[in-house]
């Protein structure tokens, strides 16, 4: 798995996500546990053993390193149809379903669709009211008006939606607190305790001692 940027070096957590996410769409789709013959991505012997074990235990194999996040599945998995794969059931249900994401798209408030559009743009750092509101065919005095009108800003929700993902990582993920930083749209892992200190009065290794400890 390669990436047309190749400016930036994607965290490893993220690479590992995506293999993840392949695999259990391949197992969904197919309605079998299909499992790869080869998992690799950089920095995975780096990985601590508790957390080797899960990957193991997901993928069925132990993961590698290599210098590309790797995916290696038998031919006969791979070749295996979508068994939802029915293209006329398809063009009879089309239009119902796009007429039904359009009402869903009108009835739901601004701040949920602006929170579903953070929860895909922050990986990637597009964090900007400019950049959500081209997400969402609006402009940013628009989206502004509409937040102010259902009580919050574009701020305060980007604000809850980067705290709820950080509480999360450090209490469900081992994930170091720059790659959480990354992951939330921040610059580099200082911006990110700053921002976190502002949500909590507390520093991120602290939340993660919590967690460790409730366990």
């Amino acid at each position: 798995m390669t990436f047309l940027d190749q400016t930036k070096t994607p965290p490893d957590v993220f690479l590992a996500f995506k293999l993840v996410f392949f695999v259990q769409l391949g197992r969904l789709a197919r309605r079998t546990a299909i499992k790869p013959l080869k998992v690799a991505w950089p920095g995975a012997a780096d990985l601590p053993k508790p957390d080797a074990e899960l990957y193991a235990e997901f993928f069925g194999i132990s993961v590698v390193e290599t210098p590309l996040a790797t995916l290696v599945f038998n031919t006969a998995d791979f070749d295996r149809p979508f068994l939802t794969e029915n293209h006329k059931i398809w063009l009879f249900f089309e239009p119902a379903l796009r007429q039904r994401l359009t009402d869903l798209d009108r009835t739901a408030s601004m701040v949920e669709r602006v929170r579903s559009a953070l929860l895909e743009a922050l990986p990637a750092g597009e964090v900007s009211m400019k950049a959500i509101g081209k997400k969402l065919g609006t402009g940013t005095r628009t989206l502004q008006l509409r937040l102010q009108e259902e009580g919050t800003s574009f701020q305060q929700t980007l604000d809850a939606v980067r705290f709820a993902l950080a509480d999360h990582y450090l209490r469900k993920t081992m994930m170091s607190s720059a790659e959480i930083a990354l992951l939330l749209g921040f610059e580099d892992a200082n911006s990110f305790v700053r921002a976190f200190r502002g949500w909590t009065g507390t520093t991120p290794q602290s939340v993660r001692r919590q967690g460790e400890a409730s366990q």
